[in-house]
């Protein structure tokens, strides 16, 4: 099971969310909050922390940019996926620069959603055509910026793995497809998290789409 918390000052959205799950047999929203501030007084007060946590931006007294640094600090292994009305590149930017692991429309259907949460579980990263795009553009325009030291850097293998990775193969996928084991290849995704100094694969992608190590 899936424990998800859904944190939105927005009651009738919140209540649309949470029927999407009501026919989802391995997803269940167990935790709600209508601003970061409760959201986190419920963190620390839940005796089964969520999985992910579908996060709003605009919200009152704190809002889902300052909750999300606040989460990824104090609880590294919970997915964050912004919900928002916000399309604006400069906070898909931001957020993702950041370190959340996927971004989304509230205008997304249900399957999406859905598929969304299941991509951040399995592959650690959600990002669709249209925000694949914004990243890709925007970046293009700030320029690579990454010196090219760090990227000699990389191993022959790690740029292999990091490749797969951006293209959504797991880690078990990836052992298969170049004969090593699955131990191996999460040591090359730790190194290469170390290396690139970046919080999750989400910005294992982000770096790979910067520099055009890879096309997705």
């Amino acid at each position: 099971m899936i424990n998800i918390a859904l944190v939105d000052d927005h009651s009738l959205f919140r209540e649309g969310i949470k029927a999407i799950f009501q026919d989802e047999n391995d997803m269940e929203i167990t935790m709600e909050a209508s601003d970061g501030d409760q959201f986190l007084e419920a963190l620390r007060n839940a005796v089964v922390k969520p999985d992910v946590v579908l996060l709003d931006i605009r919200m009152p007294n704190l809002d889902g940019y300052e909750t999300a640094k606040i989460v990824l600090e104090k609880y590294p292994t919970m997915k964050i996926i912004i919900l928002t009305m916000h399309q604006e590149e400069r906070h898909i930017i931001r957020m993702i620069e950041l370190g959340v692991n996927g971004y989304l429309m509230k205008n997304a259907n249900s399957d999406e959603v859905v598929e969304c949460i299941e991509s951040v579980m399995e592959y650690d990263y959600y990002f669709n055509n249209k925000i694949t795009n914004i990243m890709r553009k925007v970046m293009m325009y700030k320029g690579k910026g990454t010196p090219n030291n760090i990227i000699h850097d990389l191993s022959e293998r790690e740029i292999e793995v990091l490749e797969l990775i951006c293209k959504e193969y797991t880690a078990k996928e990836i052992g298969e497809k170049l004969f090593i084991s699955f131990r191996t290849v999460e040591g090359h995704r730790k190194n290469l998290l170390s290396k690139l100094n970046v919080r999750n694969t989400a910005g294992l992608v982000v770096f790979a789409l910067k520099n055009e190590i890879v096309k997705i």
